[in-house]
């Protein structure tokens, strides 16, 4: 019998990935650009703080403006900033005292309230090391659920120089979660074309 969620989110640390140079969003924050006159990050803090034991951003600029968004810890890459999301990951992990992490990017308003159930249902029950949602066409390694022992496997990944989190996450024991029936939920606001779409 799987262990009951809500017992089990307590263990469970939520990380908001915004650490990136928003390059095709005109060098903006995306976390902190507006959409229906929302910042964009608030929409995800209310979609996973529910969801989490506890809820932790990594970012590289306006970590105040983060902080008081969130009213949570801000941390910041160690592997040199703007170095991609796996050094936010590995900035994450080597704070948290959870044992399962949680990475969401900062970009994605529709985020699904069972998006951490299914994600820690997926890897408990193949017993993986992570999970990681897949829209039935493909990965989405930015939506995924870590055990905190890949600390040491992630910095020895950095080490090679490598960035590519799909790469890393296709080297660990993976378990693929199906959100085919709600893949918009895993939208990603990437440019101001986006947002216009959208507001």
């Amino acid at each position: 019998m799987l262990k009951n969620f809500q017992t089990a989110k307590i263990n469970i640390t939520g990380v908001i990935l915004a650490g990136g140079r928003g390059s095709r969003m005109g060098g903006q924050d995306k976390g902190l650009v507006k959409l229906n006159g929302q910042y964009i990050i608030e929409y995800v803090i209310s979609a996973l703080r529910p969801q989490v034991g506890k809820l932790l951003i990594s970012a590289n600029r306006n970590l105040d403006q983060y902080a008081q968004l969130c009213d949570c810890p801000v941390v910041t890459d160690t592997f040199g900033h703007y170095e991609g999301p796996l050094a936010g990951m590995a900035a994450a992990l080597a704070q948290v005292q959870t044992d399962y992490i949680l990475f969401v990017p900062c970009d994605s308003p529709f985020i699904s309230s069972q998006l951490v159930e299914r994600l820690y249902t997926g890897l408990i029950q193949v017993n993986a090391d992570v999970s990681v949602a897949d829209d039935g066409e493909r990965i989405h390694p930015v939506f995924s659920l870590f055990k905190r022992k890949l600390l040491a496997n992630l910095r020895a990944f950095l080490q090679t120089g490598d960035r590519r989190v799909h790469r890393f996450i296709t080297q660990q024991s993976l378990a693929r979660v199906d959100f085919s029936d709600i893949s918009h939920t895993l939208l990603n606001v990437n440019t101001v074309e986006d947002i216009a779409a959208l507001n």
